[in-house]
């Protein structure tokens, strides 16, 4: 059986390209880091306070986020719940950490309203909104699952992401908490991005 000789170079040609582009490709994927102080200021989002929501404010310390809605009936309530029981229990330490509760409904969560809704809880806790497309556009960079389910034509409800997002001081993602951790296991990892671990 003869070999094309050409043919043979051209095919191990094109396999020696095609294996290079997937090595880049991987090493890029490795390399890079779900960050959130270098993206932060284009979303142009807003505290309940009426603070600019941006990397001036999100770089004091590490964060947490959460992700909610105010007409929530029972894992946003459960969650805020939690959420300032750590902070009440990490005393002088919460000075340390920024807590923020985040909307995935800004067509109803508006500053006035979280304002309003917070209060009911830990005054640490800083709510985030913003335009509709602004929140959505920050959401799907947080990967943030969430589903408008509709109760009747004009009633509706989210079935959203109930994970804790956790940030180092620089914005490096850290990991995440569940409502279902162990509290030990939980003041352990707060802990570890206070320290910088």
């Amino acid at each position: 059986m003869k070999v094309d000789i050409k043919l043979f170079l051209f095919l191990l040609l094109t396999s020696t390209i095609i294996l290079f582009f997937i090595i880049i490709n991987l090493e890029e994927k490795q390399d890079s880091k779900f960050v959130l102080n270098a993206e932060i200021n284009k979303f142009n989002l807003i505290t309940h306070n009426g603070d600019i929501f941006n990397s001036k404010i999100l770089s004091k310390a590490p964060s947490l986020f959460f992700f909610g809605f105010l007409n929530c009936p029972d894992i946003c309530p459960a969650t805020l719940t939690k959420v300032s029981n750590i902070i009440k229990s990490l005393q002088l330490k919460n000075k340390r950490v920024n807590f923020y509760f985040v909307t995935v409904d800004p067509k109803r969560d508006n500053e006035k309203k979280i304002k309003e809704y917070l209060s009911h809880f830990n005054s640490n806790i800083i709510g985030v909104t913003g335009s509709p497309n602004n929140i959505n556009d920050f959401l799907d960079y947080m990967y943030v699952y969430r589903k408008k389910v509709y109760l009747s034509e004009e009633e509706y409800t989210y079935d959203h992401s109930s994970q804790i997002f956790m940030f180092h001081k620089d914005g490096d993602f850290f990991g995440t908490i569940s409502l279902n951790d162990d509290n030990i296991d939980i003041y352990k990892k707060i802990d570890k991005i206070i320290n910088g671990a």
